[in-house]
């Protein structure tokens, strides 16, 4: 099952059962203890006064620059989904995801170059996904299924798998693999390292229990997140940043008022009341001084950006973060993937229509947005 959290109320029933089985997992892990002299702190009470609209300061306008765009190609054999995502960009290939398939784009010019659809219930199939990586060294698919992890080529071609027993969530980095693997519930750490070769470095959940007063539990959200080669998950009100093989505090956030809900483990009625008034985090990503972090707040999702070293919010929008898409428009949109210091993002034709940089007749593929992160 899926352990990444549910982005609405809607489906509390399975989110109480995950916390159910975490709260389990959790007092029985051992706490890596980690120094916390250091941990940068960003509030979002301090912030909450410019989140009835969108927000800028002026440093924020020379963060991203030198915008580039590539049309990716349309034809029969890559129709992209409203559901595609990006997965990865490296110096050969644009891959994109959707529900059950891999696309492989020519990151030049965006030309189509394969795809990648094994799904059935064969020896060498997926049914369900519980994660997916592109390992740019080795040139290969990773997808994680509820009991082993499949390795396959950008054609499709079965490579190989491992018989790790439900790895929910993973990603890579130079030196391994990070991910939250669970074999017995009894015995399990949630948080792992492999290296290259899928062997089990460390497994450990990175949280000092001991130094929290009245910590009787927590879970993980969101997933696993990348940029520039580093590693980031948040676990309860801290942010996590990896350090070869370790995870270290690295920020504390929704300090104050304005929570992570883990006072409402387990109480459904109060979740159902309460719920939306609390911060249900999506995604953190932690690059140089810079976090950023998406989360939903009053029934509305809300992206942020915040200098770590001051704790001043840099931005704040409910429709993405700034991007210059030329040197005349502005877009706003999430923030997809961030890699040596560039952060991209895919934009949809309906995106672009906004923005009067497409016309409504159009029914291509999405535009790759890369933009050069300076700090």
């Amino acid at each position: 099952r899926d352990l990444r959290m549910s982005r609405g109320l809607g489906d509390v029933y399975k989110r109480q059962s995950f916390l159910s089985i975490s709260l389990f997992l959790l007092t029985a892990c051992s706490g890596e203890k980690g120094s916390h002299e250091q941990v940068s702190t960003v509030s979002i009470d301090k912030g909450v006064e410019h989140f009835d609209a969108d927000y800028t300061l002026a440093q924020y306008q020379s963060l991203f620059k030198n915008p580039k765009t590539i049309r990716l190609e349309t034809n029969d054999k890559c129709l992209l989904s409203a559901n595609a995502y990006l997965l990865n960009v490296t110096p050969k290939y644009i891959v994109i995801g959707d529900k059950t398939s891999f696309y492989f784009f020519n990151a030049e010019n965006g030309s189509f170059l394969s795809v990648m659809d094994r799904k059935g219930n064969g020896p060498e199939e997926y049914a369900d996904i519980f994660s997916r990586f592109f390992d740019e060294e080795k040139e290969l698919i990773y997808v994680a299924t509820p009991n082993k992890t499949k390795l396959y080529k950008p054609d499709g071609t079965f490579v190989s798998e491992y018989p790790k027993d439900s790895i929910s969530n993973f990603i890579g980095v130079s030196n391994g693999y990070w991910g939250t693997y669970k074999r017995e519930y009894q015995k399990s750490h949630l948080v792992a390292f492999f290296d290259k070769d899928w062997n089990m470095k460390q497994s450990f959940f990175p949280f000092d229990a001991e130094s929290v007063t009245g910590f009787s539990g927590g879970y993980i959200v969101p997933g696993f997140r990348a940029g520039n080669d580093q590693v980031c998950i948040v676990i309860n009100d801290t942010l996590y940043a990896s350090r070869k093989e370790k995870l270290i505090p690295a920020v504390a956030i929704n300090q104050g008022k304005l929570k992570m809900p883990t006072d409402l483990n387990g109480d459904l009625e109060r979740m159902l009341t309460e719920g939306k008034y609390c911060i249900k985090a999506e995604n953190a990503l932690l690059v140089n001084d810079l976090l950023f972090y998406d989360f939903f707040w009053n029934e509305s999702r809300h992206y942020t950006l915040w200098d770590t070293n001051s704790g001043e919010l840099l931005t704040h929008s409910e429709k993405g973060y700034a991007m210059p898409y030329n040197e005349k428009a502005i877009v706003n949109t999430p923030v997809s993937l961030i890699r040596n210091n560039k952060a991209y993002t895919l934009l949809s034709i309906d995106k672009l229509v906004q923005y009067g940089l497409a016309s409504e007749e159009d029914d291509s593929n999405p535009t790759l947005l890369c933009v050069d992160l300076e700090n």
